[in-house]
């Protein structure tokens, strides 16, 4: 359907949330006044409606959508839990279509209500696609993938709830046809099936008779192949679940205080640091956020790997030195953030990691800058110190059409002087070199 909007006459819509409990006496009087009914064939077999109405069972919200914006009448739309959350109702207001709704328990507060868990602090993500057979009414996003604006083509939603529960100890997955519990779990198991601490509590068919909650481990969710649906998923990690103290704002908020931090904010070697100013570029290259990926490739002391975190981002590190791995995760649990530390010599121990959206390079040669571009991330950034290494590390990164650009750095800071006086002392230069997907 794309952007283009529906003609016809403006019916008069309600949609009703079902959730399992008895209809309220206003969703009764719609129902009784309704000429068309719209929904899943197990939700309108549970409600009362009038046999003079024409029911619609939905397969497509497409033709369903066409139906409303065509008839003359009082019409209800039946969806899960609360429809204008990731719901029905933006679809129906993007056809200029008049709702009004009458929301019950959203099926995100349901399952945490099931388990007794504040849900306040927890992220939310919607993977599906509707499909035939599938109750699109309770999440009406349309196709497996959303459009990203910074990589300017669509991306794969299931990755990008998978980076949201590597990076957030509390988010809850919004599932659908070929992206269930099944896939999430095995898509942050990853190529390398590496043991990501984390609990699943699958909660299916919510308010109706079959309804069910289950806690599983990633390994037994991945190993299981049928689930009911509609499910709702909530990936835990049942040691960062308490904040240190409530939000302000429902979700992420964002990282406390700056960024770009300063050098002394982190523990690390003399002079084996990224400075925060070529940070600070490197950052807005990366333009690390929540369900990206970003790999921090000879990370040290991990500082840039770090940040991105802060700012939402699901980060692993990789470094071949044990004490630097170390220092990482020092680094990570001082920050309070989550990264997957690498012990591994790049670009060995690139080759089963989880797809990345962004790369950073701060150590090694131009086989290791292949390496991540032959992953097809949106953009690989690069910080060199030895100018002799500029046009190698450019020419590696200029491949597949990608836009190569770069800064040669070069900062002062005020520095103290005997007699209260300052003055500029410089740091030293810095090459920064990225590749970006056109």
């Amino acid at each position: 359907m794309g952007s283009q909007k529906l003609s016809g006459r403006s019916a008069r819509v309600t949609v009703l949330g079902f959730d399992g409990s008895p209809p309220s006496p206003q969703a009764r009087r719609a129902l009784a006044e309704a000429t068309l009914v719209v929904g899943n064939i197990r939700h309108l077999d549970a409600l009362p409606i009038p046999e003079t109405a024409r029911r619609i069972y939905m397969g497509g919200l497409g033709s369903a959508l066409t139906h409303l914006a065509l008839h003359d009448g009082p019409a209800v739309v039946v969806a899960s839990g609360d429809p204008g959350f990731f719901g029905v109702v933006r679809a129906l207001r993007d056809q200029d279509i008049r709702v009004r709704t009458l929301p019950a328990i959203s099926s995100v507060a349901a399952a945490f209500g099931r388990i007794g868990m504040a849900w306040e602090d927890a992220l939310v993500v919607a993977v599906d696609a509707a499909s035939d057979g599938v109750d699109p009414t309770e999440r009406a996003t349309a196709g497996r993938s959303v459009f990203d604006p910074a990589a300017g083509r669509p991306v794969s939603t299931l990755r990008t709830a998978a980076n949201l529960c590597r990076a957030h100890p509390k988010v809850a997955v919004l599932t659908g046809p070929g992206a269930g519990p099944r896939e999430l779990a095995a898509e942050l198991l990853g190529p390398d099936k590496h043991p990501l601490e984390r609990t699943l509590i699958v909660a299916q068919r919510l308010g109706e008779p079959e309804e069910s909650v289950e806690w599983l481990s990633l390994e037994e969710a991945a190993g299981r192949h049928h689930w009911g649906e509609p499910s709702i998923v909530l990936c835990i990690d049942e040691d960062r679940t308490a904040p240190p103290r409530p939000p302000l704002l429902a979700g992420w908020g964002g990282p406390p205080g700056g960024w770009a931090l300063p050098e002394n904010a982190f523990v690390h070697r003399t002079a084996r640091i990224t400075t925060s100013e070529a940070r600070a570029l490197v950052l807005a290259r990366l333009a690390p956020r929540p369900g990206t990926l970003v790999w921090d490739v000879g990370a040290g002391s991990g500082s840039v790997g770090i940040e991105c975190a802060r700012l939402g981002a699901a980060v692993i590190a990789v470094e071949r030195d044990a004490d630097s791995c170390e220092r990482i995760d020092l680094n990570a649990t001082m920050h309070g953030v989550e990264v997957r530390v690498v012990r591994g010599q790049a670009p060995a121990a690139l080759l089963d990691l989880p797809q990345p959206d962004a790369v950073m390079v701060g150590g090694g040669g131009v086989e290791i800058i292949r390496a991540a571009m032959n992953r097809d991330p949106r953009i690989v950034v690069v910080t060199l110190s030895a100018i002799d290494r500029v046009a190698e590390a450019k020419q590696a990164l200029k491949v597949s059409g990608r836009k190569v650009d770069g800064v040669l750095l070069q900062s002062s800071r005020l520095a103290p002087m005997p007699g209260d006086a300052h003055r500029f002392a410089a740091v030293n230069p810095v090459f920064v070199l990225w590749g970006e997907r056109p």
